[in-house]
């Protein structure tokens, strides 16, 4: 989330799970199209409020199963103008080479960008 607040697409590009890439199409596709965060929005705060390991896991939105998963709640503490509130989010993330990528895939035409 801090690479995405500061723009820095291009390292967020290789924390992305292969199949998250294909489904961008490209690195250039996703600079262009990664929704940004609203200019008004502040991420005061973020941490791993659980870790749960799992064996296998269906990504039913997208019809995949991956084997060697860790599903994250993500607490996030943000800030617009004068409003501040929390909120959990959950992630998932796939064992790859070098480490653990996020399955983060382009919006459905219609949702809101930055929410």
């Amino acid at each position: 989330m801090k690479l995405h607040a500061e723009g820095r697409f291009e390292e967020m590009w290789k924390m992305l799970a292969d199949d998250a890439q294909r489904a961008w199409g490209g690195l250039q596709t996703f600079i262009r199209e990664m929704p940004r965060l609203d200019e008004w929005l502040e991420i005061l705060d973020m941490e791993v409020a659980s870790v749960t390991l799992l064996d296998n896991w269906t990504d039913h939105i997208h019809g995949c199963t991956y084997d060697n998963v860790a599903r994250l709640v993500m607490r996030y503490r943000v800030r617009q103008q004068w409003k501040e509130w929390s909120f959990d989010r959950q992630v998932h993330l796939v064992a790859a080479e070098g480490g653990w990528r996020t399955l983060c895939y382009p919006m459905r035409a219609g949702a809101a960008a930055g929410r």
